[in-house]
């Protein structure tokens, strides 16, 4: 890790003398909840994080004989069916170290957009697919919508065997227990409740997938042993990669240098971006602060990057004109960290890095990073969604105009869809950002235009400009936009399915009332309501047709006048 402070050296470097005197590091591993809030809850019940990569290390080989016994039978695919914490991790694992022949192909399912669950349910074959039903709580509306539909779909074609097709992965005394017994599920993983969602890659969430996968967990989990040994209190702070990364991370976002944006060397290590933006986000964004996570995948030049940026060069091969972009960025006086990755088996020390500086970068804003106290409020606005729906329909308002096949709707009146967008970014503060989410199927094609639409926001405005598939940024970023500063500007882009599926009331019965077409709006409209309650700005665009057309339309409209 190379650390490039410029201007906010001494202050920084002051910084380690408080750690040093308030014996910060030691009181994290003692986990002493004083270092963060006077009161233990949500604190420490969420530490097992620290001693994880260790603990797990006793489960490696009932992971490995369950994986070959997979093998044997003849299973070929697994789906992962959650949310968040839940399916971050499994999907950075397969993203960097992909399919290995042999062993499962995993696939995650992580939208409720209808076209994506058809996608699925048309591509694997249940019976050579494992279904990993995966959530803490085990009463996330979205994993048990999945549940029913896929348990459903193997029934009918498997009948009795149906159970020995599914996993669950969730804490003890959860639902999914009950539910996992009542239909013989294959195995039931309790996983240690003492370790919350963003940070259990080194729990069952994170290794049963990753066992399916072929990956060596025993060396995964021997990186992230180490990285938990350099960030101990025995390492002098010089060399504690963990207090050095978190001490900048929280000093920085408190002189306003909070947007904290990633650079990567290819696409395969993107992912760990989406790992990254989950664990920041939701652990940092609440109490009017936060440090907001920018996944650059289309690096710009200096000059469209503000005084609110730290950067991060995560390095897994050279590439000379990221580094060249660098020595610019520090030459401008941008602080900038550099680290570099030999192998992918040096993502478990990352991961666990990461986790640590995060939750000391909590100590310096003086947040809990392990709860989440405004994701409720989306929930809460969805089901009242849902029963609108039951009961007929979303009683939605009346679009302010309908041009260019969008169906706009803002809190103020315009003339134009042009005319809406210029007002949108006249809400834009000094220090403040732009947020996409894009309640569109993910494919290549569509992320292209999204990264295009992005790119062009923040060289126009200078401002960090972020986008997030719905409703998985629900269970990531969503926290941080209702709990921050307040400083986001947000545009939500709503597809219509050109299929819907219905959702089973029960697993087993052909009784619906709700598809994942309106669970998809649902959500929506429910995080509109939750934005616009806690006073953000924000507008959003439904429409029918081809998602990557209309984002070009929506592109060539921010053209003609930024």
């Amino acid at each position: 890790m190379e650390i490039f402070w410029g201007k906010y050296a001494e202050e920084i470097e002051s910084s380690f003398i408080t750690l040093e005197e308030e014996k910060v590091i030691s009181r994290l591993w003692e986990k002493d909840y004083t270092l963060w809030k006077p009161y233990p809850y949500e604190i420490v019940n969420r530490l097992g994080w620290l001693s994880a990569p260790q603990e797990m290390q006793k489960n490696v080989a009932q992971l490995e004989d369950m994986t070959a016994e997979l093998r044997k039978e003849g299973f070929q695919e697994a789906l992962l069916l959650g949310m968040g914490g839940s399916s971050l991790a499994p999907d950075l694992f397969q993203k960097v170290w992909g399919n290995k022949e042999g062993f499962l192909n995993l696939y995650v399912l992580d939208s409720t957009d209808p076209e994506m669950v058809n996608h699925y349910a048309q591509s694997l074959d249940p019976g050579k697919t494992l279904y990993l039903v995966s959530t803490k709580s085990g009463n996330t509306l979205e994993t048990l919508s999945f549940f029913k539909f896929f348990y459903n779909l193997a029934q009918k074609k498997l009948g009795k065997e149906a159970g020995k097709h599914f996993i669950a992965i969730t804490d003890p005394g959860s639902p999914l227990v009950q539910l996992g017994e009542r239909y013989g599920f294959r195995k039931v993983f309790l996983n240690p409740p003492d370790i919350g969602g963003r940070y259990s890659a080194f729990s069952f969430f994170g290794l049963v997938p990753a066992a399916l996968l072929g990956i060596d967990l025993s060396l995964l989990l021997e990186k992230a042993t180490i990285a938990s040994q350099k960030c101990s209190p025995s390492t002098l702070l010089k060399d504690n990669e963990g207090a050095l990364l978190g001490t900048t991370l929280g000093v920085l976002a408190q002189k306003g240098r909070d947007k904290l944006t990633f650079f990567f060397s290819s696409p395969r290590w993107e992912s760990f971006g989406d790992w990254l933006e989950q664990l920041v986000a939701e652990s940092t964004g609440k109490e009017g602060k936060g440090i907001l996570p920018v996944i650059d995948r289309q690096p710009g030049k200096p000059e469209v990057y503000g005084e609110d940026r730290l950067f991060v060069y995560i390095e897994g091969e050279k590439n000379d004109s990221l580094n060249n972009l660098l020595e610019e960025l520090k030459n401008a006086g941008h602080p900038v960290i550099k680290i570099s990755v030999a192998s992918h088996y040096d993502l478990g020390e990352q991961m666990f890095i990461w986790e640590f500086a995060t939750a000391l970068s909590g100590y310096w804003l003086k947040i809990n990073p392990f709860d989440q106290p405004d994701v409720e409020s989306t929930k809460k606005f969805t089901q009242e969604m849902m029963r609108r729906y039951k009961e007929g329909s979303f009683e939605e308002e009346n679009p302010v105009l309908v041009e260019k096949g969008f169906n706009i709707f803002c809190d103020f009146s315009a003339s134009s869809l042009k005319e809406v967008l210029e007002q949108f970014l006249g809400f834009v503060e000094p220090g403040g950002y732009i947020s996409i989410h894009a309640y569109l199927p993910v494919n290549p094609l569509i992320e292209k235009e999204l990264i295009s639409l992005a790119s062009l926001l923040r060289d126009k405005t200078k401002k960090a400009v972020t986008f997030g598939y719905g409703p998985r940024f629900l269970h990531s970023t969503g926290q941080l936009h209702k709990g921050d500063g307040g400083k986001g500007v947000f545009l939500q882009l709503v597809s219509e399915p050109s299929i819907d599926i219905p959702i089973p009331e029960e697993a087993v019965s052909d009784v619906s009332c709700f598809t994942f077409g309106a669970l998809k709006k649902a959500q929506a409209l429910g995080d509109r309501e939750a934005l616009k309650r806690a006073g953000r700005k924000v507008i959003s665009l439904f429409f029918q047709g081809n998602s990557e057309e209309k984002l070009r339309t929506l592109r060539e409209t921010f053209l003609h006048f930024l």
